[in-house]
């Protein structure tokens, strides 16, 4: 089933919320005509998601993409990490085509593997130790992440690293992912972080302004359509103040 992007959604209906609110005020400021208004607002808030739609849907498009698998791949990381050499020895000997151990290595007919899972980047010193090995095939790392200096020295020593993703992408590729990783797999933030996370502290101004104009407009609209400004800038001014409480600063 394919996931829904609730983020998205929200963006649009928001903006196109925006958009009504807007036009309503002002068709309705010079028509007079509540019902005009009402129906000039829907159809500028419905021209304006489907504008913000493409908008947005284009910019995140990319992100998506590149966000999936992310928790797998991370999943997998801490799993190599905590795995021990026969078992990680074992995993690419079924994953690399033509591959058999030899002086302690795993090898093919060009190339000598070079494991070095942890946690934090392959440093220059870990890639110093490889160039120091009196292996005279091509020289690969495979490893978790490497640091900018690590492999500019290994692309130097015509060493080639390959790291979690291109892993993740052969293991895929093989069928050869954990069916349970040695860390369980890494948790989504729960609901509130994950709310929390969409509050940044500058949105408070805006917020707060936009929810005291509604308020204010609220004393020049008929009875009937009061109550909707007020509970609209009431709500912004909520808003307003989450942000400022629970919002990250950037």
């Amino acid at each position: 089933m394919k996931k829904v992007n609730f983020a998205l959604i929200s963006d649009v209906l928001f903006f196109a919320l925006c958009a009504f609110i807007l036009s309503f005020t002002l068709i309705r400021f010079y028509t007079k005509s509540a019902v005009t208004a009402l129906i000039c607002a829907v159809g500028v808030a419905v021209a304006c998601a489907v504008v913000a739609f493409f908008v947005l849907y284009s910019k995140r498009k990319k992100h998506l993409i590149l966000s999936l698998g992310e928790s797998e791949k991370k999943s997998l990381s801490l799993h190599l990490s905590v795995c021990s050499a026969k078992e990680v020895q074992k995993l690419f000997l079924s994953a690399l085509d033509g591959a058999y151990i030899g002086d302690n290595l795993v090898q093919d007919e060009e190339n000598a593997y070079f494991f070095n899972f942890k946690l934090s980047p392959v440093s220059p010193d870990d890639i110093a130790e490889i160039i120091k090995s009196d292996v005279t095939k091509k020289k690969c790392v495979f490893c978790c992440e490497v640091s900018p200096a690590a492999l500019s020295l290994a692309e130097d020593f015509e060493i080639r690293v390959t790291c979690v993703s291109e892993i993740y992408a052969l293991l895929k590729d093989k069928n050869l992912l954990p069916e349970k990783y040695a860390l369980g797999n890494v948790k989504k933030p729960n609901i509130f972080k994950r709310i929390k996370k969409r509050f940044n502290r500058r949105l408070c101004p805006s917020l707060f302004f936009c929810g005291l104009s509604l308020l204010f407009f609220s004393f020049f609209t008929s009875h009937s359509v009061t109550i909707y400004y007020i509970v609209s800038g009431g709500l912004l001014m909520v808003l307003s103040a989450v942000s400022l409480l629970f919002g990250q600063t950037s």
